[in-house]
């Protein structure tokens, strides 16, 4: 289900009671209604997005895009395009950057043919870059999978940038910021109404399925044969 800008900030002032614009302007409410499609899209990460970043021999730190809020996962392939029949990928495995300090030791940037694990550091530049361990040593892609940021709606035809299905929970949010701005002691009940289903929401769109996960060891070490040609093993 899609909801336009027009449909959200109807359904807003109808909960309102205010079926016309009198203490609320329609600037007023599509302001809050991009500000609630913010707010749920940075605490329950739920707009998924998929970039594929283009390497460069020994280069291994890389931006991530402009509406980045948080990583998913990430992996490499080394004879794009990497959705093509026969594409080889490698998973990279997701250490903090203090944590990476076992991995490289004192050779922070020791190329290899495949990159195995991704750290997350600040830039002054941008926001946030993602580094590989080891260094790409060949012209690759690097398929990341990433939490982004909501897109303002503009046009009343716009729709609204959520999670389909709970749009209402955007309507709560709208709702709350236009009670308290107009100084209504009842917006506590709608921010708290709000919260409570934010929390829902997290709870249930964290994996979108209720099948039950696998503990998992982390990705195991390539066999011996993958990268030598020492007949000892």
């Amino acid at each position: 289900m899609t909801v336009t800008l027009l449909q959200a900030r109807t359904e807003v002032r109808a909960l309102l009671y205010e079926s016309t614009a009198m203490a609320w302007t329609d600037a007023q409410l599509n302001s809050w209604v991009n500000q609630g499609c913010s707010d749920i899209a940075r605490r329950a990460e739920i707009l998924w997005q998929e970039a594929d970043i283009v390497t460069v021999p020994n280069v291994q730190t890389y931006p991530f895009p402009v509406d980045f809020l948080n990583c998913h996962r990430a992996i490499y392939c080394i004879n794009p395009p990497i959705d093509a029949v026969g594409a080889l990928t490698q998973p990279m495995e997701f250490r903090e950057i203090n944590s990476m300090d076992e991995n490289w030791g004192m050779i922070e940037g020791l190329p290899a043919a495949w990159p195995r694990w991704f750290t997350v550091r600040g830039n002054s530049t941008y926001n946030y870059m993602i580094m590989m361990y080891p260094a790409p040593a060949a012209a690759g892609v690097m398929r990341i999978y990433y939490y982004r940021q909501a897109v303002a709606a503009v046009a009343d035809t716009d729709n609204i940038d959520t999670q389909s299905g709970w749009e209402d929970i955007v309507y709560d949010y709208a709702v709350f910021k236009a009670q308290r701005a107009a100084k209504q002691p009842i917006w506590q009940e709608a921010y708290q109404l709000y919260e409570k289903n934010v929390l829902q929401m997290i709870e249930k769109t964290r994996n979108m399925t209720d099948q039950m996960n696998q503990i998992s060891s982390g990705m195991q070490n390539l066999p011996v044969y993958a990268y030598t040609d020492d007949g000892s093993w």
